[in-house]
């Protein structure tokens, strides 16, 4: 048994000193993985620290013959992709559309604003990555509202 699955098994039975190992090992790259997402230091502590959480909670999940690497990046991901998701929704919930596109915006807190901003800044820059077919399609279907169909028709598809 390698020293990496041995230091595995050890957390898998609750050693805590095998999770402060994993966790001195593993924390600057999560961190920087979360942090290239969304760009903001506080925000990717708390995830990160959200992560190693979950490893140390589901721990007796962990297949010692699979990648931990690939384990905990993909717990990683998903809690960005969580998180993300929470900001949309509370972003949502913040404005309420009027009578011909006007925007009531609630009483916004400084920072409301903040993470208002730093959505549409990850948003924009995921759309301005894509290929320029895609980018087209994805707009024509999440900005003009457009069905596939009428998309395809539009694009000679």
């Amino acid at each position: 048994m390698t020293a990496d699955k041995k230091l595995l098994k050890r957390l898998i039975n609750a050693d805590e000193t095998a999770f402060k190992q994993i966790f001195d090992l593993y924390v600057p790259k999560v961190y920087q993985f979360i942090y290239d997402y969304i760009k903001e230091r506080t925000e990717a502590e708390d995830l990160t620290q959200m992560v190693f959480i979950k490893i140390w909670e589901y721990r007796g999940n962990i297949d010692i013959d699979k990648s931990f690497e690939g384990y905990i990046f993909t717990i990683a991901h998903r809690n960005v992709l969580d998180h993300i998701k929470k900001k949309a929704t509370r972003e949502r919930q913040i404005t309420s559309p009027l009578s011909e596109g006007v925007q009531l915006i609630s009483t916004l807190t400084a920072e409301d604003f903040i993470i208002k901003h730093q959505f549409d800044s990850v948003y924009y820059r995921a759309i301005e990555s894509l290929p320029s077919k895609r980018k087209e399609i994805f707009i024509l279907s999440r900005h003009n509202g457009m069905s596939n169909s009428e998309i395809a028709k539009q694009l000679d598809l």
